[in-house]
């Protein structure tokens, strides 16, 4: 039976919403939005409906690029989701962002891929292919650049291309919401979360509050 999926990227500077029936790309609206996700998802969300001349009423899930990323961007994607599934009545569906992003290389199969977080830091993350399809090997990391920098040979990276000394041997990575529908469709069974209103981002680095005092 065909499913269709509201999709929604906010994990980086990057701002997109997809529909996709089965997933077949309906419409896509996608900038870069440095810091006006709280500005534009709602207008994004609105215009890709209307493009794919479906109704809000026939969504049957919404998938979300669920982390790690921007933790400003990741809040305000899946908030948006999250009362957009309540007042629906519909599933989410959490996809991994870097696993994402990997099968937006489909074509090329990387096995690790690396996206900025903040100064020298990124994610890591390494993966293993089946039949076109990226699995997770092991849970995403954050480090510094040094870390990691030998282990992307073959891999991707995104945003890193000032902290990383030579990026001639990986692929450049674009995060979208079009692989975050088309891995939803492929993994609704698995993935899907009927009830998602203890669904968090995965933030992966550590947040500390301090005391005043």
């Amino acid at each position: 039976m065909s499913k269709i999926i509201l999709s929604f990227e906010t994990s980086s500077s990057i701002c997109g919403v997809s529909v996709m029936d089965n997933g077949n790309l309906l419409s896509l609206v996608e900038e870069n939005s440095y810091r006006k996700h709280n500005e534009n998802i709602a207008d994004f969300t609105d215009r890709a409906i209307k493009q794919s001349k479906k109704l809000i009423s026939e969504i049957d899930a919404i998938a979300i690029s669920i982390g790690p990323g921007s933790f400003t961007g990741l809040r305000i994607g899946l908030g948006f989701a999250k009362g957009l599934a309540f007042s629906q009545g519909i599933p989410i569906i959490p996809v991994p962002t870097l696993l994402s992003m990997a099968f937006g290389l489909k074509d090329n199969e990387p096995s690790s891929g690396i996206a900025h977080s903040h100064s020298k830091k990124v994610f890591y993350q390494e993966f293993s292919w089946q039949n076109s399809i990226p699995k997770i090997k092991d849970k995403a990391k954050v480090g510094d650049i040094d870390q990691y920098s030998s282990k992307i040979k073959d891999g991707f990276q995104w945003n890193c291309e000032d902290i990383l000394t030579d990026h001639s041997r990986t692929y450049n990575a674009v995060p979208s919401a079009v692989p975050v529908g088309i891995l939803a469709s492929i993994f609704f069974d698995d993935w899907i979360i009927e009830k998602p209103y203890d669904l968090e981002p995965d933030y992966i680095a550590p947040f500390e509050i301090r005391s005043s005092e």
